[in-house]
């Protein structure tokens, strides 16, 4: 979800305030995603690296999560959504920790859409705690397998995401545009379909959402097989 910063220092406003713009973003497109047949969303709302920031602006961040959790997903979850943290949960706030365990029990039954919100979050730190759990338990050579892998990553497994979006990107050029995951879902995101827009998150659609799954058009992939020449 980048462009929070950006969208307020262009307004001449605290970058935090840009953070706060980019939570009423989430709240109004989570509950608009139902409409268009969207079930299930994850967000990477903080990565590992993201502790590199300014103290302030760190500190603030947590302060907008904990009051995220507290309110705007104690609601979703009355509305019947489940919610599941993703990342490395020693590296986060107790007061967070526990928020985040209560709101996930409270919602564990739910099931009209799937929200996963990527709080110190790393794609590679993932994988290393997969490993490192396969071998606390002793996981032996057989037992490892793709679906072992599948069933063991942070997300609820059989929902790999169709398309990857990144927000704030800059507008292509000469042709070609950049687009960088961030160690965003390495291993989940392989057969995704990924897209960058300018749109900068605090300025972030329901519409704009439909318009990037129409273009990334996912269900087109054939995951490795062939095209028929009807097709080409």
């Amino acid at each position: 979800m980048d462009g929070n910063g950006r969208w307020a220092t262009a307004k001449g406003l605290p970058r935090l305030q840009g953070h706060l713009q980019g939570v009423t973003a989430v709240r109004e497109l989570i509950q608009a995603c139902p409409s268009i047949g969207v079930d299930t969303i994850t967000l990477f709302a903080f990565a590992i690296a993201n502790w590199k920031r300014d103290t302030e602006e760190v500190d603030g961040l947590w302060a907008l999560f904990q009051s995220f959790i507290d309110t705007d997903l104690a609601l979703l979850v009355e509305k019947g959504v489940r919610v599941v943290v993703i990342g490395n949960r020693d590296g986060l706030p107790e007061a967070i920790k526990q928020s985040v365990q209560k709101v996930e029990a409270a919602s564990r039954m739910n099931t009209t859409f799937l929200l996963q919100v990527a709080l110190n979050y790393d794609g590679v730190d993932e994988v290393v705690r997969l490993i490192k759990h396969a071998i606390q338990h002793n996981a032996s050579v057989e037992e490892i397998s793709a679906s072992y892998v599948a069933t063991h990553l942070d997300t609820q497994a059989g929902n790999d995401p169709d398309v990857v979006v990144r927000t704030g990107m800059p507008a292509s050029k000469n042709g070609m545009s950049v687009w960088r995951s961030s160690a965003f879902l390495p291993i989940q995101s392989a057969q995704s379909v990924c897209v960058s827009t300018e749109v900068l998150w605090p300025d972030f659609t329901i519409e704009h959402l439909a318009e990037i799954i129409s273009f990334a058009h996912p269900e087109a992939r054939l995951f490795g097989g062939q095209r028929s020449s009807e097709t080409l």
